[in-house]
């Protein structure tokens, strides 16, 4: 885990170090005007008194509040040419350009925007070589701006869209694959890492725009920066649940979690009251209250996280190296988005990218949680299947082997035998020497017999002293020498059991299967065959099908 920690750490700062050299932006120039009001009539020949020369060519800044007015003069250039105005987020546009100056409004949210082109820029198609005014309305970061050939825009933008819907796919897929395992097993887990992955993913659509042209989500449009904040209000909700019960917050840091679930579930819930509610009416407040919650959150659980981790939460190890790149891509593209420059590669695709690999990396984790119950399961059977005192398999244990065994037996025409054996004079080993030695001679047969156990044998406690040893793939002459290998090694070595003289033994029956048995019919075979080992004498081997024993002591 700590290689993985290594290498990815060092991946993802190689990647955030990166820097992609500043592109040419096809403006020649670019300056704000003065009067917070559209240009009277756009007339290109305005007094130079009415703008302020804007000290990038590439960004539309300075203007109060979020609003204000440009004029952008392109390059001079040949061929179809588009102004871009990149990742707008919330800001409301009026453009105006030669040669009619007709007023052209977009934003991302709107359901009717050019389909050739993502949302990840507004495009506006120059069709003239005069100054283009640019209006700006609600922008909450400095905006990028660029004028591009069509052509290259196209290659661009068909990148960035296989780069993105390629994340959502993987991202679709694994939240599907979550729904089932949740119907099938019922784990809420599940239920929450579906949520928490289709949250994200919606959340990514709305910031790149995409959601607004996809149906059935086109609604949101409606909502305008408001449905962003109320996405990623939800994501953070649904988020932090699923990682506080993955990572086993609760167990391993209880009073930290608690904080965490306030932060990051209670606190968001309510903004969202606050933000449907009619009181109060202005909600510019919201945006700087959510992102304010959502970092102390991410901060809150990468420290419980690591706590859990260090305390040995190997699925909260899991949550940090899926959550750690995503809340550091996410923060640093918040960053270089409000400082108003151009993104890196990674930066620009990052966010879906290192989503998808949290998907990938928590199913893995999920997968473990899994497998790692089902052991935990299939350890809890087999302890229920165990006797306590000898550690041997109990009556259900052995006879579900033996039913297990018969059918094997009867599917490939091999042979199957059972010997049934019964310690001598049990009860009156018990009266006379008290039930610790009494299981003292339990544990020396089940010693004995295990000895001579081969390789897919079974050996279990019908109850008491009787003991019930499955042997397939043995014909009943093999059987018998294993049974009469048993008793003389009782009668030798069990003359004293804890340092009390008792001369212990043993009388065993054989049976082999016959075709149609049942798990009944061959155990009271095998039992008729030990019962009339003891009326023969006792300490002796006799087979199912022999009237007279076939050893003795």
């Amino acid at each position: 885990m700590r290689r993985c920690w290594s290498a990815g750490l060092f991946l993802l700062l190689a990647g955030l170090a990166g820097t992609v050299g500043a592109h040419e932006s096809g403006i020649a120039s670019l300056a704000r005007v003065r009067s917070p009001q559209a240009p009277a009539a756009m007339v290109p020949g305005l007094s130079p008194a009415a703008f302020e020369t804007s000290a990038r060519h590439d960004r539309l800044d300075g203007a109060v509040g979020g609003s204000g007015w440009w004029r952008l003069q392109p390059s001079t250039s040949s061929g179809e040419r588009l102004l871009l105005v990149l990742h707008p987020f919330s800001a409301r546009l009026t453009v105006l350009m030669p040669p009619d100056y007709r007023p052209q409004r977009q934003s991302i949210f709107d359901p009717q925007l050019d389909p050739r082109y993502s949302r990840r820029a507004l495009v506006f198609p120059i069709r003239g070589d005069g100054p283009i005014f640019i209006g700006v309305e609600h922008a909450r970061y400095p905006l990028q701006v660029a004028v591009r050939s069509v052509d290259a825009y196209a290659v661009s933008d068909r990148s960035h869209l296989q780069a993105l819907y390629s994340t959502t796919g993987v991202l679709i897929g694994v939240c599907l694959v979550a729904l089932v395992f949740w119907l099938v097993l019922s784990d809420r887990v599940y239920l929450l890492y579906a949520g928490c992955m289709a949250a994200q993913l919606l959340y990514v659509l709305c910031a790149y725009g995409e959601a607004y042209a996809l149906p059935g989500l086109r609604g949101l449009g409606r909502l305008g920066a408001a449905g962003i904040w109320l996405v990623a209000t939800l994501a953070t909700i649904v988020s932090v649940s699923f990682l506080v019960d993955f990572g086993e917050l609760r167990a391993r840091t209880p009073r930290l979690s608690r904080v965490l679930v306030w932060v990051g579930c209670y606190a968001p819930a309510l903004t969202l009251v606050l933000l449907a509610a009619p009181w109060p009416q202005d909600k510019s407040w919201f945006p700087n209250l959510g992102n304010a919650l959502l970092m102390l959150a991410n901060a809150l659980a990468i420290v419980c996280l690591l706590l859990a981790w260090r305390r040995g939460g190997r699925y909260a190890g899991m949550m940090l190296l899926a959550w750690v790149p995503l809340v550091a891509v996410s923060t640093a593209r918040a960053v270089q988005l409000s400082s108003g420059t151009a993104l890196t590669p990674l930066l620009e695709y990052g966010l879906p990218l290192v989503l998808a690999f949290a998907a990938v990396v928590l199913m893995l984790g999920m997968a473990n949680r899994m497998l790692a119950f089902r052991r935990e399961r299939d350890r809890a059977q087999l302890e229920a299947e165990r006797d306590p005192l000898t550690g041997v398999l109990n009556s259900a244990g052995i006879k579900r082997r033996l039913d297990w065994a018969l059918a094997a037996s009867e599917a490939s025409h091999q042979p199957l035998t059972v010997l049934f054996l019964d310690i001598d004079h049990f009860k009156r080993i018990n009266d006379s020497h008290g039930h610790a030695i009494g299981d003292a001679c339990l544990g020396a047969l089940v010693r004995i017999i295990t000895a001579e156990l081969q390789y897919g044998d079974h050996v279990g406690r019908l109850g008491g002293e009787e003991f019930l040893l499955v042997m397939p793939g043995v014909n009943r002459r093999s059987a018998r020498d294993t049974a009469e290998s048993i008793r003389r090694s009782v009668e030798t070595r069990c003359r004293q059991i804890a340092g009390v003289p008792l001369e212990m033994t043993v009388s065993i029956g054989v049976a082999d299967s016959r075709p149609d048995d049942t798990v009944g019919d061959l155990i009271a075979r095998a039992d008729a065959a030990m019962y009339a080992a003891k009326g023969a004498g006792r300490n002796r081997v006799v087979s199912a099908h022999a009237t007279e024993p076939v050893a003795t002591g």
